[in-house]
Order: C-alpha cells, then structure tokens, then sequence
C-alpha cells in the first residue's frame, strides 16, 4: 500500500507589546512598527486560544518511495 507524507497547517496568531510616545494614535502605530523592524530581541508570544481556534488543512501532499 502506498505511503504519503502530508503536512497539516494551521494558523496561529502571536503578540508582542513595542511601547511608544507619540503625539496621534496613528503616529503611535506607525512608530511601533519601526521600532519592532529595528529590534533584534523582539519575544513574541502565541495568542490566547490561538493554536485551537482555527481549521487545520492540508498545504503539502506527497508519496514516499
């Protein structure tokens, strides 16, 4: 009988705080995103009930020798 490997994905989503001062909450978002392109110790951590919330599916399929 034929064997397959199968990989089963499933999105998950992560958060990480950047505080800022800024004068506009717009301001405010856009000085965050900066400041976490120029960090190189950002901790992300897996949103609450993330990882069993959304479907699972199937994005790779194949046979084995």
């Amino acid at each position: 009988m034929p064997r397959y490997c199968v990989i089963i994905t499933r999105d998950v989503t992560e958060s990480t705080v950047v505080e800022v001062e800024a004068e506009t909450p717009e301001q405010a978002e856009m000085a965050a995103f900066e400041k976490l392109h120029e960090s190189t110790d950002t901790e992300w951590e897996l949103d609450e009930g993330s990882w069993n919330k959304g479907d699972s599916y199937v994005t790779g399929l194949d046979e084995l020798p």
